[in-house]
């Protein structure tokens, strides 16, 4: 997930064959969402599954598309994006559904294109791909095949193919001696040139002659790409899609990630998941996909596919702190879906040092990431917190067969490296950088990570009878729980402080009673957290990260600091 990064975004357009005015639908108004509301056969589907009896909206002809929902087919938890684009000046209203098939490599995207004016329209539909395969632009081939459209590199195929077939293309040089790319033929004259191929740095423009709408009436294109690795694969998955029918692919993705989030219901309070108002109950299936959709098949976690750092810093957000992935395996694990969490300390098994600690961050692959930080490039927490994750998965699970797995893997390397990283002098973590990546010091947080890792750590080898290890490792984690609470409680300020030399008020001081140094009700803590609600608190009712924050502003709020004082 995240690597390669074949980049840019596919630009859709459209061209009006009368006036032959031309509009790209990135410029037009845009709301997206995930879909929720579904109708024609896909909602009878839906009724089957769910075994409600309610009227359903009968299947229509493709290119005239009711609007109707029936009540059954709302408020649903679906993996398909919804992008509606919207542009009152040309009277035209564009939806576009698109998904990811769950076990094949196809992206399956469907344009619904609806006149909203008063006039009968003749309109041209397009749609421009420019790849950075394996991110150059170098050594790349365009072409047209029959009634697809292939871009390809090496060992890496991109095919294209649509439900109409297109009947316009263009296959040329972009970004190259001052050639934009065939987008700039489209604008012109709203057609193509009907090159078929091309290679060096290329992109491609495919183009639909749409039927001719009357005021009111849509209709529809179904665009797929199929990836692989070798040009007979992708051939193969085509014909798959094209055999398969409009609609299956997205009953496909959405039969699977429902099924996938119905393995809640094995926990006990799911039970009582109906007593909640529904948005909160769609948040959690909501977040559970999203935590989802960034884990790799390898097991890594990336933090985030946002990709506007790439403008500012030249980089992606695509990496696997392991101290993200640490906090989603605690998630995972008490939603029950420890399977996941295996692959994820497998991957933490995987990129450890020899030293026993982790490193800044990793791509997905496992090579270590891009960074900011100077030598020796560590956050302590990082290491704290992925063995505490596998130690709160053996709480839930209780399975010896994970324990043991990773044992001798992850867990003895951590949790020595941590024994050997306590200063002698303090008996608190050794200086790193805190979990902000903005300074380094002796940080509350990150002493409590340690702690948290090294009795994690004593749980476990009790567990497997290895008592040598399980009293060093408790009497270490005993000696940072002490001095956290002598050097980083402020008797004056009665609360926590961020650092050792750091008398700020910041929120991830939580920390000292969500890792078990202090019960939530000692007063200690309660002092603590109110002083993040009464002086971080934000006029948006959000929790700032620490007193005069500038990122991005001033004392913005932050999700994650609001949610640890709502814990």
């Amino acid at each position: 997930m995240g690597l390669e990064n074949h980049g840019n975004r596919i630009k859709a357009g459209i061209c009006d064959l009368d006036s032959l005015y031309c509009s790209w639908l990135e410029n037009w108004k845009i709301q997206q969402r995930y879909k929720s509301e579904f109708k024609e056969d896909f909602c009878e589907r839906i009724i089957e599954i769910s075994g409600k009896s309610k009227e359903v909206v009968g299947k229509t002809d493709i290119e005239i598309v009711s609007e109707e929902v029936p009540e059954v087919c709302r408020g649903i938890i679906s993996n398909i994006g919804e992008t509606i684009f919207e542009n009152p000046e040309l009277g035209l209203k564009i939806t576009v559904w698109e998904a990811v098939h769950p076990s094949v490599n196809i992206f399956y995207r469907t344009f619904e294109i609806r006149n909203t004016s008063n006039l009968v329209k003749r309109l041209r539909f397009f749609s421009n791909q420019n790849y950075k395969i394996l991110e150059t632009k170098i050594g790349e081939t365009a072409v047209i095949d029959k009634n697809t459209l292939i871009h390809y590199k090496r060992d890496r195929y991109f095919l294209h193919a649509s439900d109409p077939p297109f009947d316009q293309y263009a296959v040329g040089t972009a970004e190259w001696k001052g050639l934009e790319g065939t987008w700039r033929d489209m604008e012109s004259d709203a057609s193509l040139s009907g090159n078929p191929v091309a290679h060096g740095s290329v992109d491609s423009t495919l183009g639909w002659t749409l039927p001719e709408l009357k005021p009111g009436e849509a209709t529809r294109l179904h665009y797929w790409i199929a990836l692989g690795k070798k040009y007979r694969s992708v051939l193969q998955i085509h014909k798959r899609v094209a055999e398969a029918g409009r609609k299956a692919l997205f009953h496909h993705n959405f039969n699977f990630w429902n099924s996938f989030i119905e393995q809640v219901s094995v926990l006990p309070e799911s039970a009582r998941m109906s007593q909640l108002p529904q948005r909160v109950s769609k948040c959690f299936y909501r977040s559970l996909l999203a935590v989802v959709a960034h884990m790799d098949i390898n097991g890594s976690i990336i933090a985030s596919c946002d990709s506007d750092i790439k403008q500012f810093g030249a980089d992606l957000y695509s990496y696997c702190w392991p101290r993200d992935a640490a906090w989603v395996c605690l998630a995972l694990d008490r939603a029950r879906y420890h399977h996941l969490t295996a692959e994820t300390f497998e991957f933490f098994a995987k990129t450890i040092t020899p030293r026993g600690n982790f490193l800044h961050k990793y791509t997905p692959a496992g090579d270590f990431g891009s960074t900011w930080h100077p030598v020796p490039m560590i956050q302590i927490d990082e290491t704290g917190l992925p063995l505490y994750a596998l130690y709160n998965n053996w709480k839930i699970e209780k399975s010896v067969w994970t324990t043991g797995r990773y044992y001798r893997r992850l867990v003895l390397p951590t949790a020595n490296y941590l024994v050997k990283a306590i200063d002698r002098e303090t008996d608190l973590p050794i200086s790193s950088f805190d979990l902000w990546e903005e300074r380094k010091g002796v940080h509350t947080y990150s002493a409590c990570t340690v702690y948290a890792g090294l009795n994690g750590a004593y749980e476990l080898s009790r567990s497997l009878g290895d008592y040598d290890n399980a009293n060093i490792w408790k009497e270490a984690a005993e000696r940072v729980r002490k001095s956290i609470l002598e050097k980083l409680y402020d008797e004056r300020l009665r609360r926590f402080r961020r650092g050792l030399n750091d008398a700020t008020l910041d929120s991830s001081v939580f920390a000292v009673w969500y890792l078990g140094i202090l019960p939530p009700d000692d007063i200690r803590v309660v002092q603590t957290m109110e002083a993040i609600e009464q002086e971080l608190k934000r006029p948006s009712g959000g929790i700032a990260r620490y007193l005069h924050d500038t990122y991005f502003g001033y004392m913005n709020s932050w999700i994650i600091c609001t949610l640890w004082l709502s814990q």
